[in-house]
């Protein structure tokens, strides 16, 4: 009765909201430069079996999708991150014949306009794309039981070749839809929310940096071959952490934000980034920062280990949080979560992600360190992490040097290896743990190249 009451409410508000009515929409129609505000409601008749596309066209305002079903309950909700400009779409296959509910609502975010222009267009596949689609879902079906899944890289570069043809940018826009982003594993659906990648993002990337993606593709490429070699970083993560529980990895092609994150069952892994190495064409990209970190390597598959072995640590870490006891100090609770990464990954794979980082603190160690203990509990990082467009005349990311190191120093104290392993990986003390690992306290830092 509870849950009937709140529907009916729902529905009342849906019809009301704003005093606007709910309004029929048909299938297969333009409806183009509507003004909007607030939000709008459309109720829609659809048939039990087909397939249907939602596309919103946003056009100077960010707004999020709705779909509810006859009883409004609530069966999708779609916000891509594109901005204020671009497209919003949904993918529906009918459940019933009879009514649904399409809901526009303005995004409520700083910065969002409050008034702008929407197109709007649904259409149902024809008998042709359903084939198309059903034979998508067959292939992916397969690629998404894989303990490691490379098929995203085969779909970038394939819509990458057809750019060739594209006259007009939302040419390009439609072609990494279709051939890339329509065809995507469920973990590059993860990589795409966790990188805010969209189709428009990925062509206006290409277009800005096209040397760099050409010259990387072959390194990509290598990535199909290394599957042997990650799972035997896999089974030596088994041995060394009995608590390890297995994720699966997709390599995909990404738009310069990240070589590696985690989701809830996946690590994603940006190929172009985790794959680039000082062949590869940097001539485009604009930070020196990251440039330095991509040229840093001479050896594909040794960086993808390294990237594989850095992320399978985050998907073993507990969700960030504090022991009950503990003082929350984050800057220093984010560098030990991330540099105990570049650690325990270093013991899997031989070395690390951040080389570069690694290189310039060991000649800088004793200053770092003294530069960091003045923020020590900021909860600001900017000057440690994530910092490529910012930072001059040193690497970016030395947060990770600095959690990297007090791991080493606890893990040569600590005579149980495997123990340490585990306190590393499972640390929810950070300033505990830098009691513990005698860090602060050595007699001997590496000496600053200017002393």
């Amino acid at each position: 009765m509870k849950k009937l009451l709140i529907n009916c409410l729902l529905l009342l508000t849906i019809i009301y909201s704003y005093g606007q009515n709910v309004t029929n929409i048909e299938i297969d129609k333009d409806y183009s430069d509507i003004n909007f505000e607030k939000e709008l409601n459309y109720k829609i008749k659809l048939k039990k079996g087909e397939v249907y596309y939602f596309t919103v066209l946003q056009q100077g305002i960010d707004v999020e999708l709705f779909f509810y079903d006859k009883d409004i309950e609530l069966i999708t909700q779609k916000d891509t991150p594109n901005g204020i400009n671009g497209e919003e779409k949904l993918e529906y296959l009918a459940s019933e014949t009879g009514l649904f509910y399409l809901r526009i609502k303005r995004l409520e975010e700083n910065g969002n306009p409050e008034q702008g222009v929407l197109s709007i267009r649904i259409n149902k596949l024809s008998g042709k794309e359903k084939k198309y689609k059903k034979k998508i879902i067959k292939a992916l079906a397969l690629e998404n039981k894989k303990s490691v899944q490379t098929i995203d890289i085969d779909h970038f570069w394939e819509a990458f070749d057809h750019l060739e043809n594209c006259k007009t940018m939302q040419d390009s826009v439609d072609v990494f839809q279709r051939l890339y982003i329509d065809r995507a594993t469920d973990g590059l659906l993860d990589f795409m929310v966790y990188t805010e990648m969209s189709a428009e993002a990925i062509a206006a990337t290409v277009a800005a940096v096209p040397k760099f993606y050409n010259s990387v593709r072959e390194n990509t490429y290598q990535v199909k071959q290394m599957e042997p070699v990650i799972e035997e970083i896999v089974e030596k993560f088994k041995k060394n952490y009995p608590k390890f529980e297995p994720h699966k990895i997709t390599f995909s092609i990404g738009i310069l934000r990240s070589g590696g994150t985690v989701s809830e069952d996946y690590l994603l892994i940006g190929s172009e980034l985790a794959a680039a190495t000082n062949k590869t064409d940097l001539s485009e990209i604009p930070s020196e920062a990251l440039k330095a970190q991509l040229s840093g390597s001479k050896n594909v598959e040794q960086r993808i280990k390294n990237f594989v072995a850095h992320e399978y640590v985050h998907t073993q870490q507990p969700p960030a949080s504090y022991a009950d006891d503990a003082i929350r100090c984050q800057l220093l609770y984010r560098a030990m979560r991330e540099g105990f990464c570049d650690f325990i990954g270093e013991l899997l794979s031989g070395s690390q992600i951040n080389e570069i980082a690694l290189e310039y603190g060991n000649q800088h160690e004793k200053e770092l360190w003294q530069d960091f203990k003045d923020e020590l509990c900021n909860s600001n990082s900017e000057n440690w992490f994530y910092n490529y467009s910012t930072v001059e005349e040193k690497p970016a990311d030395l947060g990770y040097y600095i959690g990297y190191k007090i791991a080493q120093a606890y893990y040569n104290k600590v005579e149980d290896k495997q123990q340490a392993v585990i306190d590393i990986i499972e640390m929810d003390d950070p300033i505990s743990f830098l009691q513990k690992s005698g860090y602060d306290r050595q007699k001997k830092f590496s000496k600053s190249v200017d002393e």
